[in-house]
């Protein structure tokens, strides 16, 4: 949990850092930093009363900015009223900064609930904390209430600032007479915010005023802006006149490229060369044309030594927002402008190459860098008179429903529109507004799933995790656990030393045990987890099967020896003999299965799920336990893996990592399932199993033609078109061997319509190479992220590869949502 929150703590600071970066998009953005932040959050929520006690509360009360926030927001995602007054509580009692950090979790996980306690912090006798809920209420789009036409004319600039902020959204009555005083107050902030509120609320001086401050000597940074978005055709020649003149050239070049207009992409080109605003030129030019700044049109940036003593000559102090951005080659810059010149027109405003329209701003708000989308947002905010509020410093999911929602208003908006015109309209009512988006848990289906099992249950435990729920969720926020095999020395070519091997091991479990004993520990671990949540106890008419490890690596290299082969026999039937009773006997099942079967080696599982397809339908038994556990860590496992040249050392970077693992499903016919009330997490079709006549070591190159029959006969149980939104669970390990069998086999099933573009998860990037568990660790993975809801595709594709030739596959789907 405390590798949870500094990850959380860490990538909050990044994704805040993201919000206003030219380097990303906002699939980027969900895809990277935010994907990880929120699964962080997640981990931290499933740690329960415990994780909240003895972190995300003392969290609250600290100095760093990303753990109060990370705390914050940690709470909030759990929808315990407790965790959330405790959070409203602090931002009652925090120094001002604290009170900023819990103001913008606040912002982002805000509960309906929270939202109307925060009511209270309204009336408070304090501005500061006033200020702090009406920022989060403007945020949030929600009505400020009766308190803000006193609010507008409060001593404190931080609180007018604010209630400026909210009365962009309400429905109730402004005084507009407290709106055009605050135009004219002392403090920067408050004037901008009220000339934005002005242009909203459509009130006469408003653009006549903003038209003034971006004249002048001195024009204000946010009139440039507005100017360049809503101006005129003599708006725009005062724009370029500004971005010609010494001053304020830097804010003038940003406006130009928000102008949309030729004349300015063609001013932005002759500033290209300017050593201090020859980025903002670029970036600019770039957004009006559609231009990408990659190969020719890139220029190499300056050397370190060079830019100190330009930036030096130029008065430039510290680093610069736009330092990250591209500079543009001067030369094929120009030659591609005057190729393409033709298919512009003036008087037309244009986005990335396009004339702007509602539909094409929609479309293009996935493209566009972050720093670029708050204009924009902006623009929609003042163009639809407040109706449209795309929030774009909030959760991707919250950005993306909110343009869904407004894409009817989106299309009706006059985006080439004069602001003077557009002022002169009746301001039209806002809809409701859209609260944050919840995980809305899947629900359990009501129809019949022909050979479809029911997954009932679930039992775990990793390196990451004592059970199914730490280790499912540590995996999908991208932590590891590998440690020092000190049993077993690699040798490293580049520092000429002996090192130790690494792994995935769980010594807190497994330290003292070996063979049958260290597995027998392991399953039982997962099988004591499946069986603590309610209604999991084996009945009589219950089959258990178990797939334990397959030998190969040992038998290899026993062979090798000159090892007969009478000895892999005998470890089989002591697995048989002593593992699977070893197991039964520690979890005190208080009945005996009436079927007790052990598998073997990676596709074990499969044929076990098989057999139970088989028993359940002929009615044998009503339920089947399924697991799978192996130990690769054993030191006379990591041996035989680096004599075969299949361990990853320093030596040897493709190989495989070791890890020992052990993972149980429960799974029922789905009627009966659902007639004893049982909870569906997801149901499974479609175990196949392949084989290659040949094994990892036996020098036949793998071209994977039983992976692809293999995979064919189990997408061929859903039915229908071919191109399915899949989530591919893949058994890579590292080992060039298994990527070249897969690589083939995609390539072939994508020249067939199968899989094009599935994303990809691999367990053994969090767990090691567990072998026999590693297909049933794939399951719980998938499961919980249905669980979860991060997994919302239409299913999973689950495959695994045995280096004893074996190959196997099946489907994993949520539970239908109720009729």
């Amino acid at each position: 949990m405390e590798g949870h929150l500094g990850e959380a703590a860490f990538l909050w600071t990044l994704w805040e850092g993201a919000l206003v970066s030219p380097a990303y998009t906002l699939a980027e953005l969900a895809e990277g930093p935010e994907e990880r932040l929120l699964a962080h959050l997640d981990a931290l929520v499933l740690g329960g009363s415990h994780s909240r006690q003895k972190l995300l509360l003392p969290g609250l009360s600290g100095d760093d900015a990303d753990v109060v926030t990370a705390s914050a927001l940690g709470l909030l995602s759990s929808g315990e009223e407790k965790a959330e007054a405790a959070v409203l509580d602090a931002l009652e009692h925090a120094e001002p900064a604290a009170r900023s950090w819990l103001r913008r979790s606040l912002e982002l996980g805000a509960s309906p609930r929270v939202l109307k306690s925060l009511s209270r912090l309204l009336a408070s006798p304090e501005a500061d904390v006033q200020a702090a809920a009406l920022e989060v209420v403007a945020f949030r789009g929600e009505e400020p209430g009766p308190l803000l036409g006193e609010l507008l004319s409060h001593p404190s600039p931080q609180l007018v600032a604010a209630a400026l902020k909210a009365a962009r959204m309400t429905q109730g009555p402004v005084s507009e007479q407290s709106v055009l005083n605050a135009l004219a107050a002392p403090h920067a902030e408050v004037r901008t915010e009220a000339l934005l509120t002005a242009l909203t609320l459509g009130l006469g001086p408003a653009w006549s005023l903003c038209r003034k401050l971006a004249t002048g000597p001195t024009p204000d940074g946010t009139a440039l802006l507005l100017v360049g978005l809503g101006g005129n055709d003599s708006d725009l020649e005062r724009l370029l006149a500004v971005a010609k003149a010494p001053g304020n050239r830097a804010e003038a070049i940003w406006a130009l490229g928000f102008s949309g207009r030729v004349e300015a992409a063609e001013c932005c080109l002759q500033l290209l060369e300017d050593a201090a605003l020859g980025r903002l030129a670029a970036e600019s030019f770039c957004a009006i044309t559609g231009l990408r700044l990659t190969g020719p049109y890139e220029r190499a940036p300056l050397e370190p030594a060079l830019r100190e003593e330009e930036d030096a000559s130029e008065g430039v102090v510290g680093p610069r927002p736009e330092d990250t951005l591209p500079l543009a080659a001067p030369g094929p810059v120009h030659s591609w402008w005057r190729e393409h010149r033709g298919h512009f027109e003036r008087g037309v405003r244009y986005l990335l190459g396009r004339p702007l329209s509602g539909a094409w701003l929609a479309e293009a708000l996935e493209h566009v860098p972050m720093r670029r989308r708050h204009v924009l947002a902006q623009e929609l905010a003042l163009r639809s008179r407040g109706r449209f509020l795309l929030q774009s410093r909030g959760f991707s999911a919250t950005q993306r429903a909110g343009v869904r929602e407004g894409l009817e208003a989106l299309g009706r908006l006059g985006l080439s529109w004069p602001f003077q015109e557009l002022l002169a309209t009746t301001r039209p009512p806002r809809p409701t507004p859209m609260l944050q988006r919840s995980l809305d848990r899947p629900r359990q289906g009501t129809r019949p799933h022909p050979r479809r099992l029911a997954i009932t249950g679930l039992g775990m435990v990793s390196a990451l995790g004592d059970d199914v729920v730490a280790s499912c969720a540590a995996s999908r926020a991208g932590l590891s656990r590998l440690s020092s095999l000190g049993e077993v020395q690699v040798w490293d070519p580049e520092s000429r030393q002996l090192e130790p091997a690494r792994g995935a091991a769980i010594p807190w479990l497994t330290e003292g045990f070996s063979s049958h004993g260290r597995l027998a520990a392991l399953a039982t671990e997962a099988l004591l987890d499946l069986l603590s949540r309610p209604h999991q106890e084996p009945g009589p008419r219950c089959a258990f099967y178990l797939c334990a490890p397959g030998g190969y690596y040992l038998q290899e290299l026993e062979s090798r020896e000159g090892v007969p082969a009478s000895l892999h026999e005998a470890r089989r039937a002591m697995y048989q003999q002593r593992l699977l009773p070893a197991v039964l006997r520690a979890a005190r099942l208080q009945t005996s299965p009436k079927v007790q079967l052990l598998s073997f080696g990676d596709t074990g599982f499969l044929l076990a799920l098989q057999d139970a397809l088989r028993q359940l339908e002929a009615g044998v038994v009503e339920s089947c336990i399924i697991g799978g556990v192996d130990s690769l860590v054993e030191p006379r496992l990591v041996e035989a893996l680096d004599q075969l040249r299949l361990l990853k050392t320093p030596g040897n970077p493709v190989g495989l990592l070791p890890g020992e693992a052990s993972a149980f499903v429960r799974v029922e016919r789905w009627d009966s399932a659902v007639r004893r009330g049982a909870q569906v997490l997801a149901t499974l079709e479609a175990p196949c199993v392949e084989a290659e006549p040949f094994h990892r070591l036996s020098r036949t190159p793998a071209l994977g033609e039983a992976l692809v029959r293999c995979i064919r006969r189990t997408l061929g149980a859903l039915g229908g078109p071919r191109e399915q939104a899949l989530r591919v669970i893949a058994a890579l390990n590292g080992d060039s061997y298994r990527a070249t069998d897969w690589g083939h086999a995609l390539v072939t099933l994508r020249s067939q319509g199968y899989l094009a573009e599935a994303p990809t998860w691999y367990p053994v990037a969090s767990f090691g190479e567990t072998g026999a568990a590693a297909g049933l660790l794939g399951i719980c993975m998938a499961v919980r992220g249905f669980e979860r809801g991060y997994l919302p595709e239409g299913g999973a594709l689950l495959w695994v590869s045995g280096d004893d030739g074996s190959r196997g596959s099946l489907l994993l789907h949520p539970p239908e949502p109720k009729a």
